[in-house]
């Protein structure tokens, strides 16, 4: 037993008519009186109601034949039949005599009445559908009676009948009329919990097919817990979305992650969009690479963080390759360490273009320690060439050989785009060969020779000036001088 209660308050029910009995007296019963059924109202939710059956049989007559009570259609009816038909220790049934609680049996040919004065009756329910009921307070704590034991019958019979439903009428029902709402509404609605678990769990694949997308969240919710895997599967697959919700709302982690490994993509993504933290911990586990790429664009952030942490090196390498920007943003400021150097030896050229330009400079010094891949330092430089602070701060922290290697296999014009926003101290202790320090030396060269140039561009537009205004050169506020040959005018 789960030991999960449900209490009920007892309550007269509908009223019943009674046939005249063949071979059956009933002294205890007044005419003036009413008989009703026994109806239990769940105290917790007051939209629950069962209704107890009244169906029992005395002991065998002569051979395989009994003699039995029922009530069909709300009328009581008394029938000879044979015992393979009948539970025979159900030998018990509760009914209302106006208000008052009657137990109901058999004795030979006469029905005997018991009044008892009971008000609550407690449901507890088992995992493995052996439910026990008993009478109770209204907190649950069962009074120790003798009449516990006729209640325990009601659960078997309850079962037989449905599965007895289930065998012989439903394989004559034609599809078209279990698949209607009508079919729904007057058979399925008007089962009890205990009838509709008994039910979903006796149906073939085909007919909960076509029965699935007719129940209602409520009817899902009671039968969830007694659908084996794969009928959890075939459930699943023919209910519609909203219906689905409520289906993954009440599954079990362990239920999740079996139904999980098949669901098709669309299934698998309304999934994830409904899990908590444990729930989706526990269903990563479970999914295969190309089921968590259909996943990815769906998570929520939270979830994402989650996702990263779960899985290993290979999973981790197969999932970057298809992550969209956003969740680059995500990465470069949850990951650190080893994920942080997997992901970046991990990623294509333009996704570790646009990583690198959103790390802080403390992960970018991190990951140029130990990055040996040329290609992707190469990629590195290149990508963070307008980002001068960035630049300096992944340089600085390169190794000596690898940013010797790096100089000597950059080519003239990345240098020059680069070379002011290198470390200075670094570059002149790792000057690389001569073939490349004389590119770097090229370089600056060529920088001078162009600062030079403009300088004779305004040497000359200030001499003409001076000799267009002989007064601007004896105002005390101007000043021209010689450098190397050169005038300049200091203002």
């Amino acid at each position: 037993m789960n030991g999960e209660k449900i209490v009920f308050k007892i309550v007269p029910g509908e009223k019943l008519s009674k046939e005249t009995f063949s071979y059956v007296s009933w002294p205890d019963f007044d005419r003036s009186q009413s008989v009703k059924k026994v109806k239990l109202i769940s105290l917790e939710k007051g939209d629950e109601v069962i209704e107890l059956p009244v169906a029992f049989c005395s002991s065998l007559l002569s051979g395989d034949l009994i003699d039995c009570v029922r009530e069909d259609k709300n009328i009581i009816t008394n029938q000879i039949t044979l015992s393979k038909y009948v539970d025979l220790k159900n030998r018990y049934a509760f009914v209302y005599y106006d208000d008052v609680l009657v137990k109901l049996s058999m004795d030979s040919s006469s029905i005997i009445s018991e009044r008892l004065g009971y008000n609550y009756l407690t449901l507890e329910e088992s995992d493995t559908s052996d439910n026990k009921y008993y009478f109770s307070d209204d907190q649950g704590n069962i009074i120790d009676s003798p009449n516990n034991d006729s209640l325990q019958y009601l659960e078997r019979d309850v079962k037989k009948e449905v599965i007895e439903i289930t065998k012989d009428i439903l394989p004559k029902i034609s599809e078209n009329v279990i698949l209607s709402k009508a079919f729904v509404k007057i058979f399925v609605e008007k089962l009890t919990e205990s009838q509709l678990k008994t039910f979903a769990n006796s149906l073939s694949n085909e007919q909960q097919q076509v029965l699935a997308q007719n129940l209602t969240d409520g009817q899902l919710q009671k039968i969830i817990p007694e659908l084996s895997s794969n009928q959890l599967q075939i459930l699943a697959e023919h209910l519609t979305d909203g219906q689905f919700q409520a289906l993954v709302d009440h599954l079990t982690n362990h239920q999740l992650q079996t139904l999980a490994k098949e669901l098709n993509p669309e299934k698998l993504q309304i999934i994830v969009s409904l899990l908590d933290q444990d729930q989706f911990k526990a269903l990563i586990k479970t999914l295969n690479d190309e089921q968590v790429k259909e996943i990815l664009p769906h998570l929520k952030v939270d979830q994402f963080k989650a996702l990263i942490k779960t899985l290993n090196d290979e999973q981790f390498t197969v999932l970057v390759k298809d992550l969209a920007e956003h969740h680059l943003t995500i990465l470069s400021k949850e990951l650190e360490g080893d994920q942080l150097k997997e992901l970046v030896n991990s990623l294509r050229e333009d996704q570790l273009k646009d990583l690198v330009n959103k790390l802080d400079n403390e992960k970018l010094q991190a990951i140029a320690q130990d990055l040996t891949d040329p290609n992707r330092v190469q990629m590195i430089i290149e990508s963070l060439a307008d980002n001068p602070e960035k630049l300096q701060a992944f340089a600085d922290k390169m190794p000596n050989q690898q940013f010797t290697k790096l100089l000597n296999e950059l080519n003239v014009e990345v240098i020059k785009d680069i070379i002011h926003n290198l470390p200075y101290e670094k570059v002149k202790a790792v000057i690389g060969d001569k073939e490349q320090s004389k590119s770097i030396l090229d370089t600056f060269k060529a920088n001078l020779e162009e600062q030079n140039e403009h300088n004779k561009k305004m040497i000359e537009m200030l001499k003409h000036i001076q000799d267009n205004t002989p007064e601007l050169g004896q105002a005390p506020d101007f000043t021209i001088v010689d450098i190397n040959n050169d005038s300049l005018l200091f203002v």
